[in-house]
């Protein structure tokens, strides 16, 4: 089993973040925020065979999440002193959550066509409510990777999205030999 944990980028995770935000005027509905991270991953496989944060990927009663982002802004898993912790804070208004941006994350582990990317899958999404959101992640046609997950969760394997996604075996062989390799000169760090 690879050791996938490893490569979750938590600063490009906050950039992305920073950016959508920003976008959005500073803060945002927690699972607006974690659907557009999601679709920005989906799109990014789709586009360039690669991902941006290397998160993972569940599907959970509400939909797809980006689950190591969705666990820090949501309090779960995550220390007081994280990346996450010094750019944003989460409060809670009603039944419902909001992300704050306290400060920008930068761009430095970013490219322009990450940036773009962000850009890009906000202006397709902003205008959603959350529910249109979780509305999406529930119709097969929209996201066909979604799986009822009853009262718990079910990881969405990155093999099973590129498939879905329309690449080939041998596409998808490559993105794990490259996991493989990413995680081999991560250890070396």
């Amino acid at each position: 089993m690879r050791k996938k944990a490893a490569l979750y980028n938590e600063l490009k995770a906050a950039q992305i973040a920073s950016i959508l935000l920003g976008l959005e005027g500073g803060t945002m509905n927690l699972l607006k925020l974690i659907k557009i991270m999601y679709a920005l991953e989906k799109e990014s496989l789709k586009r360039r065979g690669s991902l941006v944060t290397y998160d993972h990927f569940y599907s959970l009663p509400h939909g797809q999440v980006v689950s190591q982002t969705y666990d820090r802004a949501e309090y779960r898993d995550r220390p007081a002193h994280t990346i996450w912790s010094k750019y944003f804070k989460t409060t809670v208004r009603g039944r419902e959550k909001f992300v704050h941006r306290v400060e920008d994350a930068g761009l430095s582990q970013l490219s322009r066509a990450e940036i773009e990317l962000a850009k890009d899958i906000y202006d397709q999404n902003k205008n959603k409510t959350p529910a249109k959101l979780m509305e999406e992640h529930h119709t097969p046609s929209i996201t066909p990777e979604w799986k009822d997950p009853g009262s718990g969760r079910i990881e969405t394997k990155y093999a099973s999205l590129l498939r879905i996604l329309g690449k080939t075996d041998e596409q998808i062989t490559e993105f794990e030999n490259d996991l493989d390799e990413l995680i081999c000169l991560k250890s070396l760090r």
